[in-house]
């Protein structure tokens, strides 16, 4: 594993997808760092993170053995490799805010962004950037945040917990390389939070109140309202509200 390490950058994901344009860079090559001033999520939604207090990283995946359709089982197998890393330090809450956003109970702890490569039919390379709250204690204006000190109350090691993580990503990996399709979706269905319970949701500008039934293989949400009706929520067109 080629990591690369930086004091303090802007985003470890631009810098990685800028540094393997001609991806020429190995699988699981990293860009990691402890102090990322301009850290990206879904669309323009930006990570809070104090320095020196949590991790944030960016790796590769050339999973060329893929079909281009199915890369929404990528997000599942990353998302589960963290909850995997987390409960070791966690043991109750640890939950998956659809698509990838890892939760312990109604608190934010580590999100992530994932961008693919496609060329042709060919699944080029998903680069992969994490961001998960260690020992912070305060946010400034992240609105449910969390972090491993505020649910345990005690410092961690950061490294640790980054080698873990990255331990477990290959793990899950190796795990989609090997057919495991369908203990995949098991496990990712198994952690998604609000699952078979009816919650408020906003979709596509209005309050209903719904409960989530399952993923579909494109990574669309399929959800049900209380008088029976499904429907299916692509990103950013269902919205958690969390009171």
């Amino acid at each position: 594993m080629n990591i690369i390490n930086f004091d303090e950058i802007a985003s470890t994901q631009t810098w990685l997808m800028q540094e393997d344009s001609d991806m020429t860079m190995s699988e699981f090559s990293v860009a990691y760092t402890e102090n990322q001033t301009g850290g990206r999520g879904q669309g323009t939604h930006i990570w809070e993170s104090e320095k020196g207090k949590n991790i944030s990283f960016s790796f590769i995946l050339r999973p060329s053995f893929l079909n281009p359709a199915n890369q929404y089982l990528l997000t599942q197998i990353i998302s589960l490799a963290i909850i995997d890393t987390l409960q070791n330090y966690i043991k109750q809450g640890l939950r998956i805010k659809w698509p990838n956003d890892i939760y312990v109970n109604d608190n934010k702890i580590c999100g992530m962004l994932i961008q693919n490569k496609l060329l042709g039919n060919l699944f080029a390379a998903a680069y992969c950037g994490i961001g998960i709250n260690i020992n912070q204690e305060k946010f400034a204006f992240a609105p449910n945040p969390t972090s491993v000190f505020l649910e345990t109350g005690r410092q961690h090691d950061k490294k640790e917990i980054f080698n873990l993580a990255m331990q477990n990503v290959k793990k899950r990996y190796i795990q989609l390389q090997q057919g495991g399709i369908e203990q995949i979706r098991e496990d990712y269905l198994s952690k998604l939070l609000y699952r078979n319970e009816f919650r408020e949701y906003e979709y596509k500008g209005e309050q209903i109140t719904a409960k989530i039934l399952t993923v579909n293989e494109f990574g669309h949400l399929i959800f049900e309202t209380k008088d029976g009706v499904q429907y299916s929520a692509e990103l950013r067109e269902l919205k958690f509200i969390f009171k």
